[in-house]
């Protein structure tokens, strides 16, 4: 069964994390369907996808290749960590903190990561102070 998550603010993204031995992503916007992509993130299979609930949504993705990958909207690589040292089974962003989320993995190790400072998401009130 196939990692799968759905872009939570529109409703029309789609993103697929394919369980090959490749480790890819597939990503469509449902009402575009010519702007599919694939995209190469992890070197094994993808066993959880986790869209960021804050209006910059973020994509975690975590693999059997015992790494954690963050994409921005662009799909560009953001963030990777690979402290885990066996299949990294799930991830979740924290409800309170917009650049950190946690993993577990069967290293028995639950880790809590945070995005650096550069690509972290803009708050309500940093984007209001900007304008």
């Amino acid at each position: 069964m196939p990692a799968k998550n759905y872009l939570p603010t529109s409703g029309i993204a789609c993103a697929v994390g394919h369980c090959d031995e490749n480790g890819n992503i597939f990503s469509v916007n449902l009402k575009s369907p010519d702007s599919a992509q694939t995209l190469a993130v992890h070197s094994q299979a993808i066993t959880a996808l986790e869209y960021s609930k804050h209006s910059t949504p973020l994509l975690a993705s975590v693999s059997e290749d015992c790494s954690v990958v963050v994409l921005d909207s662009s799909f560009t690589e953001i963030f990777r960590d690979q402290s885990h040292r066996d299949f990294v089974t799930g991830v979740a962003w924290s409800p309170l903190d917009q650049s950190s989320f946690t993993t577990v993995g069967w290293d028995h190790k639950v880790l809590h990561h945070r995005l650096p400072k550069e690509t972290s998401p803009k708050s309500p009130t940093e984007k209001e102070e900007q304008d």
